[in-house]
């Protein structure tokens, strides 16, 4: 692969009649003298998702979010954030963008409220019920007059969140927001994110959880020695994953009219380990009276019922697999509270497309 020119780019931008991305990046190039740390990395984020970016330490995720913040200007590429090119107007971008990078400082000897007012005033914020409605968002309203410096690392972090909010941004780039947090804290970020995009907001963000990540987000980019290795929604990834190791991914047409979960073995053949999921129902009744209803179905490869109404299918199959299996067990009058699938897809796939390899 060659290195391609700063003015090389130009052709890869969006035409002008297209809506423009909420971030969009092409054929990104960086170096560090002689060591390239970004090779060629091209992706783009609709507006209104969380985009998660994934990759081992040194794989060059901060260089990359350094650059969308106008912080550093790449060897060579194209940033765009909503259709504003990074290069040429940062300061446009400025006030599009909300960033925290990570480990941020705080000023200890101030009040929350003070804090936030400095930062107000910072971003010529005119509308003092702005603070007042940043704290209200980041649960802080009963903090206000507290310390920063008395805060808890979650706490702190929900504070530089309600910073980066004030402008009202559109987009939002997150650099590790849940690094080195408590569980409890790790939660209430993760449920601020979601909220966050419920009103709007397009969010990038970069973490080494991917349990997490999979939890929030709706699509990926994975990052391994400086190129992107894989990116899109997990599901696709997931779905373009197996066919290229040759597995069936789809429903035949019989099983979808019967209503029963679906053909995912080809001839009976041994399941690929990597195809294994596991699938946890929660049932109202007794989740043994359930298990004929299932056992033996196509792509069912076992069925384990539990105390408490639980049940829990391994299977071979993908979404659409699950959908299917929960309408067969509704249209058998199975009364369904929760289904919960495995956690682990993002993990699978981050196993799967990565070498190991450091820069």
């Amino acid at each position: 692969m060659t290195e391609t020119a700063p003015g090389d780019v130009a052709s890869a931008a969006q035409p002008a009649s297209a809506a423009p991305k909420a971030i969009r990046v092409s054929r990104l190039w960086h170096r560090y003298g002689d060591k390239a740390v970004l090779r060629d990395v091209s992706f783009e984020v609709g507006h209104g998702e969380i985009f998660g970016f994934i990759g081992p330490n040194g794989a060059g995720k901060t260089t990359t979010i350094r650059a969308m913040a106008t912080l550093l200007e790449p060897t060579s590429g194209r940033i765009e954030i909503d259709g504003i090119d990074v290069g040429v107007d940062p300061e446009r971008v400025r006030r599009l963008i909300g960033y925290m990078p990570d480990h941020a400082g705080v000023y200890d000897r101030i009040t929350i409220r003070e804090y936030l007012e400095f930062f107000a005033d910072a971003y010529a914020v005119v509308d003092g019920s702005v603070v007042d409605a940043v704290l209200e968002l980041s649960e802080l309203r009963k903090l206000d007059d507290r310390l920063v410096a008395s805060l808890s690392k979650g706490m702190k972090q929900r504070l530089q969140i309600a910073r980066i909010l004030l402008h009202d941004p559109k987009v939002l780039v997150l650099d590790e927001p849940a690094s080195d947090l408590d569980p409890r804290a790790r939660i209430e970020v993760r449920d601020l994110l979601l909220e966050l995009r419920q009103l709007g907001k397009t969010i990038f963000l970069s973490s080494h959880i991917l349990t997490e990540l999979s939890d929030v987000c709706t699509s990926v980019g994975i990052l391994e020695r400086g190129a992107l290795v894989a990116a899109g929604p997990i599901n696709e990834i997931a779905e373009r994953l197996a066919r290229e190791r040759g597995e069936p991914t789809a429903i035949s047409a019989e099983a979808a009219a019967s209503g029963t979960p679906g053909q995912l073995t080809a001839g009976g053949a041994p399941v690929p380990e990597q195809a294994r999921r596991r699938l946890k129902l929660r049932l109202l009744g007794d989740a043994y009276a359930v298990v004929p209803l299932l056992e033996g179905g196509n792509g069912v490869l076992s069925v384990e019922p539990a105390p408490g109404g639980h049940l829990i299918v391994h299977y071979a199959g993908n979404e659409r697999f699950v959908a299917d299996l929960v309408r067969h067990l509704v249209t058998q009058g199975v009364l369904i509270v929760a289904v919960e699938p495995e956690r682990n897809e993002l993990e699978r796939i981050f196993m799967e497309v990565t070498r190991g390899e450091l820069q």
